[in-house]
């Protein structure tokens, strides 16, 4: 019988599953990057143009692993037509929301 990802983790280091951890949410967010532009059927060289910077830039802005500054993250966002807006869960399950 095939187990489930939570009886994997439980049978597993826990700096194993943090490390792993770690990893999913840095390629998820650089996903996300690309797939908000592509979403908004923009090339990387749009983004660059509206940016001011040259594609190379956006293409590493987008890169997996790459930790981008709330700045440059409002920037890229505010470059595909959007706008950033931060959701904070509470430890008691509350959301916080702002703008940046």
């Amino acid at each position: 019988m095939a187990r489930t990802l939570d009886q994997m983790r439980a049978n597993e280091k826990p700096e194993v599953v943090a490390k792993a951890q770690k990893a999913a949410t840095e390629m998820l967010l650089n996903i996300h990057l690309a797939e908000l532009r592509e979403r908004m059927n923009l090339t990387q060289e749009d983004i660059a143009a509206s940016l001011g910077i040259k594609q190379p830039t956006v293409s590493d802005m987008e890169k997996p692993g790459r930790d981008l500054k709330l700045s440059s993250l409002k920037r890229y966002v505010e470059a595909s037509g959007g706008k950033l807006r931060l959701d904070v869960e509470l430890p008691d399950g509350t959301h916080y929301g702002f703008s940046v």
